[in-house]
Order: structure tokens, then C-alpha cells, then sequence
């Protein structure tokens, strides 16, 4: 496929990006719903995470070289958001079978379209306001990937001891470089541990982000994961064709559910870390995304209709009433027509709980 987009300066390596945006985004419950989850959800701009992901890679890589791989239900409101790229750019998984499954799926395409392009593989709902910069640093990825058998992840130096992320350790660097050597991936740690890491000067938040040598990703995949890729070969080689869903049917009906950062990520002999320059936050949750949200009267801070009397530190998204706040501190409101949610900032990731609990009383109106 053909683009009219160009590299960088300096750069002859044009990469391909795949965005994986099938999440449901459930710490942002209510606004996140099943039907429009997070990643279509303006929340960082006036336009959904996903169209701000797509127009921060467009100038970098092209729309004929931008994969989105969402679930079946989220087609058409998925291709609504992004009528440059081509229909068939948007790949629809017809069950979700966690990321292994959707890495090796866009990867296999990917190389389909340019067998020699080194390829990101990218969340559709994170908030990066330095778009140039953003675009320097994948291009310098681009770079490293097409030319060396590792995969780059972009990681964050944290900026203070956050137990919402997962960590990268790296091992230390003699030169100025800002390209580092991986150790290993770190899970979510507790909070004596995430200081621990902050002290320690080697450790990095994982941002999510991937660029893979593609030749070297298919080995690592067959290694790791070879029943995955056994399955999937075949929707791979119907790519572009009438029989591609046929394919991706069959392929996901038979497929082992599998995390790519588990399955692979935590397996690889090396990997290469790149530190960011550019801001960034996952937007993982409503305390996250509280910490970016316009002031609101009395140290609050959201978007709403506000009367905050001896309130402070609150997090409040209201679109049609007004909220009146009256002694209270440290809380996430968010009002939408047929659900409120009420919480402490402090139980941010378990909002879960909330939708678990739906699930299991079975009110899937409100998921």
C-alpha cells in the first residue's frame, strides 16, 4: 500500500502502526461504557483518545499504514472516528482473546504490507500533548528497530512512586545516550516497593508502547506463543480479501487467550528501552485523569457545573446539573443519565469491583 506521508529527516525507515484499541476501559465506569468505551471518549481533547492517537502518528506514517484492531461492536463507531484510513484498516477482533492474539494478528499484517518495516504497536487511549516530540522519538525507534533484532519500548521516568504502573528495569548507561539496555518488566508494585524503584534510578514506567524489528518479533511469537500464531496464519494470508473474515472467525474460535507482556514481553533474551522526552499519562483511571481536568471552584478539579462550599480535592464530571459539594474532600463524582458513581480518589483502580458486580447481578444495561 502507498502513502504520501514521509519520515523524518535523517531517516529512511518508514514504520507501520498498530493500534490496539478493543478495551473497555472499565475504571472510567460510568462514561466508559461497552458500547463506547474509553477510546472513543473525549477526555483529554474535544475529539475521542482514539482520533488523538491516530492524528498524533498520521504525519509520521500515513492512514494506509495505521492498523486499528478493536472488537466486532466497536466497528462502525470505530471507522466513524476515522474516515482517512482505509475500511479494511480497521480489523475487528470477533471475540476478545487478551493482546497475544491482537499483537500477533497486527504484526502478521503488518509485514503482509511491508515486509521490511519496523512496526509500533501502540494503546488507542493515552494522553501525549507533545506531538512533535512524540514523533521524533518513535521515528528514532523506527530507526533502532529496523536495523537491530530487539524490540524498543518508550519508557517514562517516573516522577514519583506510582503503584498504578508497571516498571522497566534497566541496567546503566556509560554514555549520554537516551537508548537504554532492558532488564526486565516489573509488575504493579505496592507502595514501600514503587519508592524503592524511584530511589533506584534504573526503573522506568512502562508506557505500553512497542517497536518491534518485525522479522524478529515473528521469532520471538513462534517461540512463545506458537499456537497463537499457528491459528492466526491463516486470517493473516486472507488479509484483504473476501474471505477475511471468514478467516478471523475461525482463527479467534480456536485461539488460546493470552497476554502479550506475559507471554512474550517477560520471555525476550533483551530488549531496548528509549527514554521519553514528551509528557504522558495513561489516563488509566479517574484520579489520573483528575491530575489533567480544568480547575474547578475550591481546589476541585473536572468539568462541571460546581458549588463547592468547604470541599476540596475532588474530582467531578457533570455535564447537565449542577453539583453541590458541602464538606467533603478527596472524592470522584461523575453523574451521567442513568448511573452516578461516588467514590474515594484512594479506591481509583477499583472501580472494577463496580462492574464485576453488575456482571454478576446481570444489569448489562449499565456495563
Amino acid at each position: 500500500m502507498a502513502s504520501d506521508s514521509t519520515t523524518l529527516p535523517g531517516s529512511s525507515n518508514q514504520g507501520i502502526c498498530v493500534i490496539m484499541a478493543g478495551g473497555r476501559g472499565t475504571r472510567f465506569w460510568p462514561l466508559s461504557r461497552t458500547d463506547r468505551p474509553k477510546q472513543l471518549q473525549a477526555l483529554s481533547s474535544g475529539a475521542s483518545l482514539l482520533r488523538d492517537t491516530f492524528l498524533r502518528i498520521q504525519g509520521l506514517v500515513g492512514p494506509e499504514r495505521v492498523l486499528i484492531i478493536t472488537s466486532g461492536s466497536l466497528a462502525e463507531a470505530t471507522r466513524a472516528e476515522l474516515p482517512e484510513l482505509p475500511p479494511e484498516n480497521v480489523i475487528c477482533e470477533p471475540v476478545g482473546r487478551n493482546t497475544a492474539p491482537c499483537a500477533v494478528l497486527g504484526l502478521g499484517v503488518a509485514r503482509k504490507i511491508d515486509a521490511s518495516a519496523p512496526v509500533a504497536l501502540l494503546p488507542a487511549d493515552h494522553f501525549i500533548p507533545d506531538e512533535d516530540i512524540f514523533c521524533e522519538q518513535l521515528q528514532k525507534a523506527f530507526d533502532l528497530a529496523a536495523s537491530t533484532e530487539t524490540v524498543v519500548t518508550l519508557g517514562i521516568r517516573p516522577t514519583h512512586p506510582e503503584t498504578g504502573y508497571g516498571y522497566i528495569l534497566t541496567e546503566s548507561n556509560s554514555d549520554d545516550s537516551n537508548i537504554l539496555a532492558g532488564k526486565g518488566f516489573v509488575e504493579k508494585p505496592d507502595a514501600v516497593k514503587a519508592e524503592q524503584y524511584v530511589r533506584h534510578g534504573g526503573y522506568f514506567w512502562n508506557s505500553g508502547m512497542f517497536i518491534w524489528n518485525s522479522e524478529w518479533f515473528s521469532q520471538m511469537a513462534e517461540t512463545h506463543v506458537p499456537e497463537i500464531c499457528k491459528v492466526m496464519q491463516n486470517s493473516i494470508n486472507e488479509f484483504g480479501t473476501d474471505g477475511f473474515d471468514a478467516a478471523l472467525h475461525e482463527s479467534y474460535a480456536h485461539c488460546p487467550a493470552e497476554s502479550v507482556d506475559v507471554a512474550v514481553m517477560e520471555k525476550l533474551p533483551g530488549f531496548s528501552l528509549l527514554e521519553a522526552d514528551f509528557r504522558w499519562s495513561d489516563l488509566g483511571s479517574w484520579d489520573a485523569w483528575g491530575d489533567l481536568a480544568p480547575e474547578l471552584p475550591g481546589n476541585n478539579k473536572g468539568i462541571a457545573d460546581l458549588l463547592s462550599l468547604d470541599s476540596s480535592g475532588n474530582i467531578v464530571r457533570s455535564k447537565d446539573r449542577l453539583v453541590a459539594l458541602l464538606g467533603v474532600n478527596d472524592l470522584i463524582i461523575v453523574d451521567t443519565p442513568d448511573a452516578l458513581l461516588v467514590a474515594r480518589k484512594a479506591d481509583a483502580q477499583r472501580i472494577k469491583e463496580i462492574i464485576n458486580r453488575l456482571e454478576d447481578e446481570g444489569r448489562n444495561g449499565l456495563l
